[in-house]
């Protein structure tokens, strides 16, 4: 295992999901997992979504917090906080129309929306050097290493 500078890849997973227009989020209860396309915010390595509070996902996410996104090599555990009405954020539908102007001049919000906070725990991006290998970020702690993958 290799350490590696947390800030740089920290920068890095920033970026990569702030240019991306969706991730796949994945919950799961009852022994029943699924997943779903979604576009999304990013503050820093948090996620942000608005989703109709009595969909599917809600109601797994109620019952089972533990999430999992992905885009591309980039795999993030997470813990899902249902946050509130979209509107009760101070800067979620303003960020949401400029990332996204034609849907942000679509959206309308409507009393059934519920905004998610997605808390990455550990974000994985796996990668080729020397071998097949994935560089971790763990937010909670503040570290970032490499390892080898067999």
């Amino acid at each position: 295992m290799e350490e590696l500078n947390y800030s740089e890849l920290k920068n890095e997973v920033e970026e990569r999901l702030k240019g991306e227009e969706t991730v796949v989020l994945s919950t799961s209860a009852d022994n029943r997992v699924t997943a779903r396309l979604l576009c999304h915010i990013n503050y820093g390595v948090e996620v942000l979504v608005s989703t109709n509070r009595n969909s599917l996902k809600v109601d797994q996410m109620r019952r089972n917090p533990n999430v999992a996104l992905t885009v591309g090599n980039l795999t993030i555990e997470a813990v899902a906080e249902l946050y509130g009405h979209p509107e009760s954020h101070p800067t979620f539908l303003a960020d949401y129309a400029a990332k996204f102007p034609d849907l942000g001049k679509l959206y309308q919000s409507t009393p059934d929306d519920l905004l998610v906070m997605i808390r990455p725990s550990r974000i994985s991006l796996y990668r080729y050097i020397d071998g097949p290998c994935e560089d971790v970020l763990l937010p909670r702690e503040g570290g970032a290493y490499r390892a080898q993958l067999n």
